[in-house]
């Protein structure tokens, strides 16, 4: 490894699963499980923040696309056409319901608190990771990168929880490898067209849906 950095920061939704904890009487030593589901999620944030191959901010994605895109402008249109297919599904799946929709927004962005919205962006979380995952098997390139990724993962921390004023607070480790130099791109949706913007923000949020806490909490929910 060639450098770790220590995050500490709100778990997803902490102030909402602090109260839903409280309501039931339920330690969140009870819901800390160091199992592969911390694993993969420290491996996606590794991706996004530390050990990212293609952007200076990524989304987790990319590591899924190392082989497979030759430079950041093909990863990013790559990313794109993922948050848009799950777009275009929630859009037809919920038609006629366009005060889901509009939940499933809020919540992608964190202004909201709705189970049944994060179940929906877990679902198709998993089944977006799903197909990537089966297509890393073809790509060797894709292969080593994710092995180097979970051998820096099994050399860190697990994640440290603290209930801190009616919040859940988390600390955790990434770290980087040396890696080729690629030009990396620094997206905002600046630079981006107005049609990619709601993909983009899709995009960098969906990974929260992930996070090992929240999909405790919402199974026992």
């Amino acid at each position: 490894m060639s450098g770790v950095t220590r995050i500490t920061n709100e778990v997803p939704f902490g102030q909402a699963l602090h109260l839903w904890l409280h309501l039931h009487e339920l330690p969140i030593t009870q819901f800390i499980d160091h199992d592969r589901v911390e694993q993969a999620y420290l491996a996606w944030e590794t991706v996004r923040l530390e050990n990212n191959p293609y952007f200076e901010h990524g989304t987790g994605f990319e590591g899924y696309f190392v082989g497979r895109c030759d430079d950041a402008e093909e990863a990013l249109e790559a990313i794109l056409a993922i948050s848009q297919h799950i777009l275009d599904a929630i859009a037809r799946m919920y038609r006629f319901e366009i005060g889901l929709r509009t939940r499933l927004i809020k919540t992608l962005r964190r202004e909201l608190y709705d189970p049944e919205a994060i179940h929906i962006w877990s679902s198709y979380f998993g089944a977006e990771l799903g197909r990537l995952r089966m297509q890393v098997i073809l790509e060797p390139e894709a292969q080593h990168f994710q092995i180097q990724t979970y051998r820096i993962i099994q050399m860190l921390p697990p994640i440290i929880y603290t209930d801190d004023d009616h919040d859940v607070m988390q600390s955790y480790s990434v770290a980087s490898l040396p890696m080729p130099h690629l030009n990396k791109l620094d997206i905002t949706p600046a630079v981006l067209n107005a049609d990619q913007q709601e993909a983009w923000l899709v995009a960098e949020n969906i990974g929260i849906f992930g996070h090992p806490l929240v999909r405790k909490c919402l199974d026992r929910a």
